[in-house]
């Protein structure tokens, strides 16, 4: 953590970031950021809602509502130290975003960038696969912390729910059901009578005033429902379609647009143009993961756009918008069709399972219940793949660890065409790969979100590469920050397992 230093009779630490000159509102106003002991302005060249929402969040000021250009809260004095930021939504802090450097810029002070936040009540829930549910967190004096569970209850947990516009509360899981936080503990003994606007107006024995530890952190479970992709926009030309999203409603249903992907991943955005994210498709089965359907009249190219959260979770469903564009098929001169983006329903992916002194199955959720029969497995592309691998030892001393997992167009392991959802005992992309278990018992587990290999609808095979480590004598679970990864220490392999194939 950067030391504190003390700049104008007030203490701040390196990029650290305040907004000035709003008001009475501490959640709006010109952004300033703390560096080298000093404080500056950001330049509003290609500053957009997306950069601004990595402002709201750092300040614990909720959604962003506008990112106001040319100096609409004043012109600050001092350095411009930030231009040209380029946020793809998922940073904890505006300066671990892309810009030019520290003080390199061709600004003026009438360039100065704002923001306007949501000025919500400064609480989140983390460590879900949804907004609505997960540990409860309240920023207080400049950090985040969690809020220990004596006398936690329902009328709590609906406060909460409440305040970030979730519906009920479903539960108010105690005992750091989503998982153990780190910092301050901010409140203990939270008594509510479900009408306080904030958590924080509830009774509760004052900030960092408790006796607990993490291991009692307080949860959350509150109704929730995907939010809807709206406002976005279809052309249909002649060679290609295009779908656009709105930065302003993606970021309202806390989504981030430019994390978007056709069914193909490798199809991202390609550019940003009046605050729409454009994604393009060429107008040919196969590309991108394009399907083709026709009927009597016309020819119907259907593909779908997943979207993940703004949030930091690492493993997530995303939002997919499936769309079509549909061209008659008895003229030439009139190709330019618009269709409305719909939900589609459907899919084709199956898979089997082998058994053997190791094996590897498919279950049906995520608490890996319910492993599918053998024979076909039906599945939809963007679902979620839940994997389990299980190996026969009678000795007590050894857990399985997960190696290696990839997929392939054969059934050959040694195919040379991989594509890795685990390598060297990490997730390749923790976005659409979590390690569940591996390295605690004899039985590993891993999710994975599904989509097409080459953008094509192929014969899909999972491998998996296994190790045995002896847990008496060493520390046996991969230890992965950003794909880097800690070595399990004398593993024995394990001959690879296969499933497949999925189609």
């Amino acid at each position: 953590m950067s030391s504190p230093t003390v700049a104008n009779n007030s203490t701040a630490v390196e990029g650290q970031v305040r907004l000035a000159n709003g008001g009475n509102s501490s959640c709006s106003g010109r952004v300033e950021i703390f560096h080298s002991g000093q404080w500056g302005t950001v330049c509003d060249d290609e500053w957009d809602l997306v950069d601004a929402q990595v402002a709201c969040r750092q300040l614990g000021c909720g959604r962003v509502l506008s990112a106001p250009h040319s100096a609409r809260f004043g012109q600050g004095i001092g350095p411009i130290w930030l231009d040209n930021v380029r946020c793809t939504g998922s940073e904890s802090k505006l300066t671990d975003c892309s810009h030019q450097g520290f003080g390199s810029h061709n600004c003026y002070h009438s360039e100065d960038a704002g923001v306007v936040c949501e000025a919500g009540f400064p609480v989140r829930l983390v460590n879900s696969d949804n907004r609505c549910s997960g540990r409860v967190e309240v920023y207080h004096d400049g950090q985040w912390g969690t809020v220990c569970d004596d006398a936690w209850d329902l009328n709590d947990a609906q406060v909460v729910c409440r305040q970030l516009g979730c519906g009920t509360a479903l539960s108010a899981p105690h005992n750091a059901q989503f998982g153990q936080g780190s910092g301050p503990i901010w409140l203990a003994n939270v008594g509510c009578f479900r009408n306080e606007p904030s958590i924080t107006d509830c009774q509760h024995q004052g900030f960092g005033v408790h006796n607990c530890v993490h291991s009692e952190d307080a949860g959350v479970r509150c109704e929730f429902q995907s939010p809807p992709l709206l406002a976005s926009e279809l052309i249909c030309d002649r060679d290609q379609l295009q779908i656009g999203l709105h930065l302003a409603d993606m970021v309202s249903s806390g989504l981030n647009a430019l994390s978007g992907h056709l069914v193909g991943r490798n199809c991202s955005y390609v550019r940003v143009r009046d605050d729409i994210v454009w994604f393009e498709v060429e107008r040919r089965t196969g590309s991108c993961g394009n399907t083709l359907t026709t009927n009597s009249t016309h020819a119907i190219y259907s593909n779908s756009l997943f979207i993940y959260p703004v949030s930091n979770v690492s493993f997530v469903l995303p939002v997919s918008l499936p769309f079509s564009c549909a061209y008659p098929l008895d003229t030439d001169t009139s190709l330019n069709v618009s269709i409305l983006p719909f939900l589609a329903h459907g899919g084709g992916i199956s898979g089997t399972g082998s058994r053997a002194r190791a094996s590897m199955s498919l279950f049906r959720y995520s608490n890996f219940t319910e492993p599918y029969p053998a024979g076909q497995i039906t599945l939809p592309v963007g679902s979620a793949l839940h994997v389990g691998a299980s190996v026969e030892e009678s000795d007590p001393s050894f857990v399985v660890v997960l190696e290696n997992c990839y997929a392939t167009h054969s059934s050959n392991p040694n195919d040379p065409m991989r594509y890795f959802l685990i390598q060297n005992k990490c997730p390749t992309d923790q976005r659409q790969v979590s390690v569940v278990r591996s390295g605690l018992s004899l039985q590993a587990r891993f999710s994975a979100l599904l989509f097409l290999l080459q953008d094509e609808y192929r014969d899909v095979f999972l491998h998996c590469s296994l190790s045995l480590c002896n847990h008496r004598n060493f520390s046996c679970v991969p230890v992965c920050t950003r794909r880097t990864y800690r070595s399990v220490s004398s593993s024995v392999p394990i001959k690879p397992l296969t499933v497949g194939p999925i189609i």
